[in-house]
């Protein structure tokens, strides 16, 4: 009875990225919740008004495929949605990268003796991270002797 609607949101949420499963998860959570409160909310309604308890059961039955298809996305996203995503850096981090690899690549073009080169990289370093430029770049003697001439 249910196996084709398994199969469509199998193959559905199979396909998402990390972030798409997070959103469906999350609206496939929503949905469980809600169709079971309208179920609810239409059970206590029924017992409270027993005259039209058949009309309002009738009413009551459109959310049980509601609640059922939220069920299935959530459970189909679970694993993928709470996969742990590599760690994220900060723009800080990059350029403090950024700026060790260019302080590598003048310490070798320094010791070459391409005074040139370290001079057109000081300002790219000095931009990306001040701190960084002062505490690290303008300390190695090879780079100094550069920026000297």
């Amino acid at each position: 009875m249910f196996r084709g609607p398994l199969v469509v949101v199998l193959a559905l949420t199979s396909a998402c990225t990390q972030t798409q499963a997070r959103k469906a998860h999350r609206a496939g959570e929503i949905a469980t919740a809600g169709g079971l409160i309208g179920i609810l909310a239409c059970g206590l309604t029924a017992a409270a008004i027993p005259a039209h308890d058949t009309q309002i059961f009738d009413v009551g039955l459109v959310f049980v495929p509601v609640s059922v298809f939220g069920a299935l996305v959530y459970i189909s996203t679970d694993e993928k949605a709470m996969a742990e995503g590599p760690p994220m850096i900060t723009r800080r981090e990059r350029n403090r990268a950024a700026a060790w690899d260019l302080t590598k690549q003048a310490a070798d073009a320094a010791r070459r003796e391409d005074c040139t080169e370290v001079q057109a990289i000081d300002p790219r370093v000095r931009d990306l991270d001040r701190d960084f430029h002062m505490s690290v770049f303008m300390r190695d003697v090879a780079i100094q002797r550069c920026l000297r001439e």
